[in-house]
């Protein structure tokens, strides 16, 4: 028995048949896992793509929300209006280590409940979220307002599709990628550059360094005394005054009125509160406001004006009617 082993191991016969009988396995089954590491690289290289392109797309119409996600066609006249930068673009939000501010953002995919918004930050995601196909990809789209950087960040994650036996050897496995665009505004940019080199070649030499000092100096006569403001007449006629406004009543729809305080002559209203209830502010004042952004016919923007009771020693308003009100792109100015 010994000797026939021997002289199997010993027959070149033998030899390659045992070699190859280890052999073959083992390059069989590095070549199943090179197939499965190449399709996962496949499936990833694909995820990062959709999430780069879906982020650059938001960044891209961020300045004009009816823009085409996809070409970045817009009709002729159609805008967000002069002041959106302010009033709509969740400025709010360079304030978050102050107070906690949430960010714009929108989850993936799209469903009847998230996809209604029709304004602001919120809106423009929407579009971008909307090329992105409900079964290619979950996740979210977000947008960061601080100010100089602006940016909107995607994080998608979807399962990668194995065989079952695959499965059952490594268990179910994810896909998944992150992008961060920043938002750039170059008409902006070059208005406020050529809006500064005009300015300062205007003024330069205009008023010599000495003149400036004594022009900082506190006059010796007083100053006259701001205007007594004790009840919300009186308020709304100093915002008529302070804007250059007009006093206007506005339909809202059939049956239901707006009056507006001061109008003034870029259609923003101005509207004055001395005395409120932040419940009627809720449900009845800010309803009506909101109708009238949407609409975009005479109003263009909303600002609220509160104004400090004699009884208070400071305007008090919850933070959550402050992020409502920024929400429907209302402006909040305190006098105190």
């Amino acid at each position: 028995m010994m000797k026939r082993i021997h002289r199997f191991l010993r027959d070149p016969a033998g030899q390659i048949m045992l070699e190859a009988s280890l052999a073959l396995p083992a390059v069989f089954l590095a070549t199943v896992l090179l197939l499965f590491l190449a399709l996962f690289s496949y499936h990833q290289a694909s995820l990062q793509y959709t999430t780069a392109i879906a982020s650059e797309r938001a960044a891209y119409i961020w300045d004009n929300s009816k823009k085409d996600p996809l070409t970045g066609a817009v009709k002729a006249g159609d805008n967000d209006g002069l002041y959106w930068r302010l009033t709509n673009d969740n400025v709010s939000h360079m304030f978050s280590f102050l107070l906690p501010m949430p960010s714009a953002s929108v989850k993936l995919p799209l469903t009847p409940n998230n996809a209604s918004a029709d304004s602001g930050p919120q809106a423009k995601l929407v579009r971008a979220a909307s090329t992105i196909a409900a079964d290619e990809a979950q996740g979210e789209l977000g947008y960061e307002n601080f100010g100089v950087l602006r940016f909107v960040r995607a994080a998608l994650h979807k399962p990668m599709h194995l065989p079952d036996f695959a499965q059952r050897l490594w268990g179910r496995a994810n896909v998944s990628g992150a992008s961060k665009s920043y938002v750039v505004d170059p008409a902006e940019t070059i208005r406020l550059t050529d809006l500064t080199r005009t300015f300062i070649g205007e003024i330069q030499g205009r008023i010599k360094p000495k003149d400036a000092l004594a022009a900082m100096v506190e006059p010796k006569t007083s100053v006259k005394e701001k205007p007594l403001i004790d009840n919300e007449k009186k308020a709304a006629q100093y915002l008529r005054l302070l804007v250059s406004g007009t006093e206007k009543e506005i339909e809202v729809n059939p049956g239901t009125m707006r009056k507006i305080d001061a109008l003034d002559a870029g259609g923003v209203a101005h509207q004055a509160y001395y005395t409120f209830n932040e419940k009627n502010l809720r449900e009845v004042q800010m309803v009506k406001d909101a109708e009238l952004l949407k609409k975009g016919t005479e109003v263009k923007g909303v600002v609220w004006h509160f104004f400090k009771s004699s009884k208070q020693d400071k305007v008090k308003l919850s933070p959550g009617l402050l992020r409502e009100l920024e929400r429907n792109g209302i402006v909040v100015v305190i006098h105190e």
